[in-house]
């Protein structure tokens, strides 16, 4: 068979979990073959019509050709069954693969979980958190965001050009998504604290973008490395108090705005957990009063669950700004940093409530798959995204004095 889509190879920074990724193919407990609608290209599209087989025959009867949608998505594939299944799954697996060979692939099922980028002549590549085994290596071992370089094997499709943001030279977009990166990974400070740090970061860069003042970012970043190592910014936090009550009540709606539909059994699991971790009656109802108290009380033994892992938030937190190119994306710096925090608030209140238990705590593989089906739920979900982080300005709670008492924890 003939090389459908050919890769090249370059050499890549990314997180050591990165290089270690492999799919698991049928071991994969949430097939991202299910429950998604996937886009095929053009050239793989076209090659489909010209080969015959009851994989493709299946995947061809399946198929709809778009029009208006550009050649990256030609045609969708329209899932099947209960589980909204890809036609060509067969015991875990891709027939098309398994008889065409990988390069028969189309170009969103060969990158995915991975994300290729290229920002002045630097290669990075990342993996979401929305494949189960991604979830696994990049939340459980401590040294999964060592950054390395190491080679990948790429079609040209799959590399996007990033240029610059808001003004700022390439070269100072490194200096701060290093800074930013680093920060995140400041063990000597609370996780809260350094999410405090970072929007407080974010809040100045915003400021000196808008008045032109991009040249002065070094500075920025030298001043706050300055007052973190002499502790006068830590200890200015310590004055502020949490509020668990709005930390619940917030999230806890925007978490239920998404719905609550799903065909994935794992994700049907996890729902039913998180269902009653909040102490849901049978109709799915919780009063303010139980939803608060579930929350505080999962709050206090999180660190208990994760005593062998204490790095698992860091962990999903730093894997989001390197994904997102953070503090480089969306509308400003600030308004990147109201992404993550979006996320992170709506993840912590799903932990908390795993670890609402009367029991023994949740397993960590209670929690990873937790990150799992928060991601693919949440980050995969554009306008849901997006809506999340609305609310959080039409609240009110988007302003950076408020937005302390939801970190704070």
């Amino acid at each position: 068979m003939p090389i459908l889509h050919r890769t090249q190879s370059v050499s890549a920074l990314m997180p050591r979990f990165v290089e270690r990724f492999r799919c698991i193919g049928p071991r994969c407990e949430d097939t991202c073959c299910s429950g998604w609608t996937v886009h095929v290209d053009k050239k793989t599209y076209k090659a489909y019509r010209k080969e015959a087989g009851p994989a493709l025959d299946r995947m061809m009867a399946s198929m709809e050709r778009l029009d208006g949608m550009g050649d990256s998505a030609y045609a969708e594939i329209k899932t099947i069954g209960e589980q909204k299944q890809c036609p060509a799954l067969q015991d875990g697996m891709c027939s098309v693969q398994s008889s065409l060979g990988e390069s028969y692939l189309s170009n969103v099922c060969h990158s995915y979980p991975r994300t290729t980028q290229r920002r002045n002549g630097q290669v990075e590549q990342m993996i979401t958190l929305s494949c189960p085994e991604a979830a696994r290596l990049a939340l459980l071992a401590e040294d999964a965001f060592e950054f390395i370089d190491a080679p990948v094997h790429l079609r040209e499709s799959a590399l996007t050009e990033v240029g610059e943001r808001f003004g700022v030279a390439p070269a100072i977009m490194t200096e701060t998504r290093i800074f930013c990166l680093n920060l995140m990974r400041t063990r000597e400070l609370a996780l809260w604290q350094r999410l405090a740090l970072l929007g407080a970061f974010c809040d100045s860069l915003t400021v000196l973008c808008a008045k032109e003042e991009q040249a002065t970012i070094p500075g920025l970043i030298d001043d706050f490395i300055q007052a973190i190592d002499n502790g006068d910014l830590a200890a200015t936090l310590e004055v502020i108090q949490p509020d668990h009550e709005s930390q619940a009540m917030l999230f806890a709606t925007l978490w239920a705005t998404k719905g609550f539909e799903t065909t994935s059994p794992l994700e049907q699991e996890v729902m039913r957990q998180i269902s009653a971790g909040f102490g849901a009656g049978a109709d799915g109802q919780v009063s303010a009063i139980e939803l608060v108290g579930a929350y505080r009380r999962g709050l206090g033994r999180m660190d208990e669950a994760l005593q062998d892992v204490p790095w698992l938030l860091e962990n999903y937190i730093v894997n989001e700004m390197f994904t997102e190119l953070a503090p480089f994306n969306g509308y400003s710096p600030y308004d990147s940093y109201l992404q993550l925090i979006a996320r992170f608030g709506l993840l912590r209140l799903l932990l908390a409530v795993q670890c609402n238990t009367q029991g023994a705590v949740p397993a960590l593989s209670v929690l990873t798959t937790t990150v799992h089906v928060h991601c693919r739920r949440f980050q995969h979900a554009p306008s849901y995204a997006e809506r999340v982080k609305r609310s959080l300005y039409e609240s009110g709670w988007a302003e950076m004095s408020k937005l302390y008492r939801l970190i704070r924890t």
